[in-house]
């Protein structure tokens, strides 16, 4: 992509219309959510801070391939899920050309992956979302779309344990209730650890491993995982968390 002084246009090898696609991989750090970001190596917004992304290759690349191959290039982060969430098409949301976007989104956790920049991006780093730099793009944008789904689904899905080790404690799973929710600090309902734990237990699908978190000499909180099965059962009935 070369920007031509004297027509004052950029001028794009790529193919017609331009395709790309942006990954929101958002983890968990015990207190907070955080979103993966690149530090951009090229023009335009060289050394701005972006979403890992990059164009989709016209051969035979799919866009989920894309997603996967710019997020493995950028971040040297491989290995974990994402879905499509939505398409970005505004006419200036690149400065280059028309550019449509299609976003993904990831839940992780974050002290699984050690990232780092690669490829056109030289930096790679986690930035808690109520922390983020000045974006590229309309990154912002999409960003805070994938929160909104996150507070939207988490109700009637069970994604926040994709934030979790296989085995975690209540006041872990609470904490990133909290943290998706984002609710204000004389919220009750959710502040209330013992009411949080009650309807958590009461959806079927959290179960007591019958171990101990150890190491603590003053409390050992019980350990619970997850039960696929039960949740499977649970979903036919349409439970709902309700706060």
């Amino acid at each position: 992509m070369k920007y031509n002084e004297q027509t004052k246009q950029w001028e794009s090898p790529y193919w017609h219309p331009a395709v790309t696609t942006d990954s929101v991989v958002v983890g968990f750090d015990g207190e907070q959510l955080n979103v993966l970001l690149i530090q951009r190596g090229l023009e335009p917004y060289k050394n701005m801070w972006a979403l890992p992304g990059g164009f989709m290759r016209p051969e035979d690349e799919s866009a989920e391939a894309c997603a996967y191959r710019e997020l493995r290039e950028e971040t040297d982060v491989d290995d974990i899920y994402m879905e499509e969430f939505h398409t970005f098409s505004s006419r200036d949301r690149d400065p280059r050309e028309r550019v449509i976007t299609i976003a993904f989104f990831a839940l992780v956790v974050k002290d699984k992956y050690r990232v780092k920049g690669g490829d056109d991006a030289s930096k790679a780093m986690w930035f808690p979302v109520k922390e983020l730099p000045e974006l590229a793009f309309d990154h912002k944008a999409i960003i805070e779309l994938a929160l909104e789904r996150l507070r939207q689904r988490i109700h009637f899905e069970p994604i926040g344990f994709h934030l979790l080790d296989k085995e975690f404690t209540m006041p872990q799973l609470h904490n990133i209730y909290k943290a998706i929710l984002d609710p204000p600090e004389d919220d009750i309902k959710l502040s209330d650890r013992r009411n949080f734990q009650k309807k958590m237990l009461k959806l079927g699908y959290i179960r007591e491993t019958g171990k101990k978190v150890t190491g603590n000499p003053h409390r050992s909180p019980k350990l619970y995982t997850f039960d696929e099965g039960a949740y499977q059962q649970a979903k036919k009935i349409g439970m709902r968390l309700e706060f």
